[in-house]
Formats: structure tokens, C-alpha cells, sequence
């Protein structure tokens, strides 16, 4: 079981789901099934967007006058007012609201709304058409074969989590596992969910811990094959197992509470203001990080190591339940004789900051800003980096994009990624500063280099840009304007399509 979850810190910075603002009934998955357009603005222009759900999730598509461009496909699931999948955040979850069965608004972890009018005359999906003839079609240019964003985003499946062996996996040996777990955690190695799934669900059917286990875990990390099951499935597996005492069972079970309390919590995405919660809805929140603190105790009780750290970040945060620094540290001794260097490593490196971060994520903003305050003033990177964030997205402190420069850039003097990141946010949008983009590129590479996700992500997302800009510049000099504008009835003017006395986007539908 082990080596399904690849247990992660559960502190790590992610971007979250907001709250939703009213309860819903239960599971609402089954209910998106079918075909759904919005229409969006998108670099100054409206365009449409097609979304197909089924069971095997989702299937986007930007509907264009030659065809439907792929733009990912993957998992969804929605319950109590929140829906998730395996987008890039920000649009890797949010909250939704049925206006009726044909009508729903959903909201990304951004904040951005939008309204999905099923399309009740789709018999069937859209008609893919490939990136670089939908590129041709509309523009006459064909991005280079290396640039992001050519390819179609690979289904949930295909971006599945690293498993050591099941020698590897913890206190269980090989020969307490069956041989269908076995060869399930043999396929995961060759990057075949599909075996391992089928071989899991087979034990976990009969009612075996380690097969129930699993088939949560594949559950929680959505690494299932499509139309397998949903997110929201793994809470019913991960407790049948833990309810037979499986100790890894109880680990994943309590990883799913703390994640399902950061949701609630509200969303920390990077650069985005998110006010503190209603006290009723930090209460239900605080009520699953008490959840999974039973869950890793349990599971510690048992000789789990990786419940022990967990455990222990819980325990200096006050997560839970009442601080317990010197129990932490006993905890934190014992997860460093255990097997596994590089969990211990994260777990025990610096417990300050990881105890600070998950007050954060935990929306106890002003336990986290307390304790940074105090760190900072002794020089910690980290602790600073923190307080740039919160002044500068204005969650627990007023909104100082000055005060909050000051703090990123002791940070970054120490090499702080996160700090990077924030800088370059900065920079790209002139905040406090001179808007200075070739800045805030060095600054995203920078941290990107260094394994900062969000820089990577930001960059990324500037050169494509960048490259749709010269795209359209190089349309408008090599002909492809004049003959776009004749198309739309107007006449060609210098740089300009005129019609009827009026300047025109002859690109525009």
C-alpha cells in the first residue's frame, strides 16, 4: 500500500478550491454529464468554449468556424457545491451553482465566473480538430513543434505519481501482500493504471484492506484510468480500509480530511486576495483538520512513519486539536530512523515554517502572520516570503504592495523561490513599481529553475502570450490581413481593415 501513496508533505503550497456558498445535495457529477458552451473573453476577444462530460470526465474545445480545437481533457467531479479536475490551476477547481438542470454557473479557484448553457442538440461531442491545423486555419501560422500548448492535454491517466516497489513501501513486506496487489503495484511501475486499477478494485471487491487502500489512493491523487470513479469516491474506500485497522489506509484516509479542510478553508491561489472565511465555514473546515488528526494518530499508534510527520506538523500548528511542540519533536525523532531519507528530510528540515504554512493554508491567518512576524524579525527567508505574500494579495494584513516589496526582496536576497515568484508578479504588473516585463521573466525563470511551479506556470503563460501578439503581428505583414478583410467585406487600409467608415478585427467571428 506503501508505494501507491507517495506521500507528500501535507504542507506543500497548492492551489485551492474556494468555498462554495451554499450546501448542495451530495454528489453532482452525473448531472454535467452532456454537452455545455459558455462564451468567454479571452485576449479582448469573446469566444466559445465547448465542455463534453460523461463518465469518463471532460473534454474542452474552443469552437472556431473551421472546427473545434482540443484544449484538454481529463477528470471532473463535483459534490456539495465544489467541483474539481486535473486542469492547471486555476481551473483545477471552484465551486458551482445550478440555476436549473440546463444552466450552471461555475467559479475556478481564481474567482473567474462562468455561466455553461447545456447544448441540447449535441448528439454527440465536438469534432476534434489537431492544435496546429486549428493555428492554420485561422491565422496562417504554425507554431514551432516545441512550443507549449501544441500538444492536447493528456487525459487524468497519463499523469500518474512515481511508486517505489513494494519492498520499499513501509513496515508491510512483500509476502503480506496478495499476489493481485502485487502485480498491481507492478503495473503502476510500468505506468499502467489501468492493470493496477482493475487488479486493486479486484482485492478491494472481496473486501481486503491493502486492495481498498489502494483504490483510494488512486482515487485521492486522481491517477485512475477515466471513467473509473471521482475524486469524491476515495473517501468510501480509503474509511473501509481504515476501519480494518490498515495503517497506510489511515494515513491516506487522513490526508483526504486535511485536504478536504484546506478546500473549505479557501483558496490561497498565488497573487489572488481571499478574505477570511465565514465562521461557520471555518468551523466545518477545522472539523475535517480534526478528522485527519484522528486518522494520523491512529495510524502513528500503529508504527506509521509517514503519519508520524504528518502528525507532527499538525501538532506545532495546532491543527486539529491543542499545540503539542515536544510531542512533535519525539515524533519528528522517530520519522528520522525510518527508511524513507528524503520524507524525513521534508518533515524535519525546518517544522517553524512548515507549521507556519499550514496555518496559513489552514485559513488561521493571523496564527500564520504572528508566527512569521516573529521569525522574520530573526532573519528567516521564509517566514518572510510569507509576509510579502499577505501584504501583497491583502489577506490577514491590509493590501501594501510597498511593505510587501520590502519583505519579498529580503527574501529573495536569500534565494527564496516563492519570494521570486511574487517579485515577479511585481514586475509584470507594475505594482508599486515600473511595469518591467523583461524583469519579471528573469525573475519567473529564475524560480522556475529552482522548482518554483507557479513561476513556471507564469512564464509559460507570458510567452505564449507573447508569441499569440507576434503571431497576430505577423498576420497583418504577410498578406494574410487583406485577404482576411476582403473575407469580412472591408478593405485593407495600412495596418487597418475598414468597413462601412469602421476599423474592424477581420480575425474576429
Amino acid at each position: 500500500m506503501r508505494a501507491l501513496t507517495n506521500i507528500r508533505c501535507i504542507c506543500v503550497v497548492a492551489a485551492l478550491i474556494p468555498l462554495a456558498t451554499a450546501a448542495q445535495a451530495a454528489d453532482d457529477t452525473a448531472r454535467f454529464y452532456g454537452t455545455w458552451v459558455a462564451t468567454v473573453l479571452y485576449n479582448r476577444q469573446m469566444i466559445k468554449i465547448v465542455s463534453v462530460h460523461d463518465a469518463n470526465g471532460y473534454a474542452n474545445y474552443v469552437r472556431l468556424p473551421n472546427g473545434d480545437s482540443p484544449t484538454g481533457q481529463g477528470s471532473f467531479s463535483a459534490a456539495n457545491g465544489i467541483w474539481t479536475s486535473n486542469a492547471a490551476p486555476p481551473n483545477n477547481g471552484g465551486v458551482y451553482h445550478f440555476l436549473n438542470k440546463d444552466t450552471v454557473i461555475a467559479t475556478n479557484s481564481a474567482g473567474q465566473a462562468v455561466t455553461w448553457i447545456r447544448d441540447k442538440a449535441a448528439a454527440t461531442g465536438p469534432t476534434p480538430l489537431e492544435a496546429n491545423e486549428a493555428s492554420r486555419r485561422t491565422t496562417g501560422y504554425i507554431p514551432p513543434a516545441n512550443r507549449p500548448g501544441n500538444d492536447v492535454t493528456p487525459p487524468a491517466g497519463a499523469q500518474r505519481a512515481s511508486v517505489p516497489p513494494p519492498s520499499q513501501a513501509g513496515s508491510e513486506s512483500d509476502a503480506s501482500l496478495s499476489p493481485a496487489i502485487k502485480a498491481g503495484f507492478e503495473a503502476l511501475k510500468r505506468k499502467d493504471s489501468r492493470t493496477a486499477w482493475n487488479d486493486f478494485m479486484a482485492e478491494a471487491r472481496k473486501g481486503d484492506s491493502d486492495g481498498e487502500g489502494a483504490v483510494g489512493a488512486m482515487l485521492f491523487q486522481r491517477i485512475n484510468p477515466p471513467g473509473t470513479g471521482f475524486y469524491a469516491d476515495c473517501e468510501k474506500w480509503l474509511l473501509a480500509s481504515a476501519r480494518q485497522d490498515n495503517q497506510h489506509g489511515m494515513d491516506m484516509l487522513a490526508q483526504y480530511y486535511f485536504n478536504e479542510g484546506r478546500n473549505i478553508a479557501g483558496g490561497i491561489n498565488p497573487g489572488v486576495n481571499n478574505a477570511p472565511i465565514p465562521p461557520q465555514l471555518q468551523q466545518q473546515a477545522d472539523g475535517k483538520f480534526a478528522l485527519a488528526r484522528q486518522w494520523f494518530e491512529k495510524a502513528a499508534a500503529k508504527g506509521d512513519l509517514y503519519a508520524m510527520g504528518n502528525l507532527a506538523i499538525m501538532l506545532d500548528s495546532g491543527l486539529g486539536g491543542p499545540r503539542d511542540h515536544d510531542r512533535a519533536a519525539e515524533l519528528r525523532e522517530q520519522v528520522k530512523k525510518g527508511p524513507d531519507a528524503n520524507f524525513a528530510k521534508r518533515v524535519t528540515a525546518d517544522p517553524n515554517n512548515l507549521a507556519t504554512t499550514a496555518a496559513w493554508q489552514a485559513g488561521h491567518y493571523a496564527d500564520a502572520i504572528r508566527e512569521a512576524q516573529a521569525r522574520a524579525a530573526k532573519g528567516d527567508a521564509n517566514a518572510e516570503a510569507l509576509l510579502g505574500r499577505a501584504y501583497y494579495e491583502g489577506v490577514g494584513v491590509p493590501r501594501n504592495f510597498a511593505t510587501a516589496r520590502t519583505w519579498l526582496e529580503k527574501a529573495y536576497a536569500q534565494g527564496n523561490t516563492d519570494a521570486m515568484f511574487f517579485l515577479g508578479l511585481v514586475y509584470e504588473h507594475g505594482y508599486g513599481v515600473p511595469q518591467n516585463i523583461p524583469k519579471s521573466m528573469e525573475l519567473f525563470d529564475r524560480a522556475a529553475g529552482l522548482g518554483q511551479r507557479y513561476a513556471e506556470m507564469e512564464a509559460k503563460g507570458m510567452r505564449m502570450q507573447g508569441e499569440a501578439d507576434a503571431q497576430a503581428a505577423r498576420s497583418r505583414s504577410n498578406g494574410v490581413l487583406e485577404v482576411a478583410c476582403g473575407v469580412a467585406g472591408g478593405v485593407s487600409v495600412g495596418p487597418e481593415c475598414i468597413r462601412s467608415g469602421e476599423t474592424i478585427d477581420p480575425f474576429k467571428p
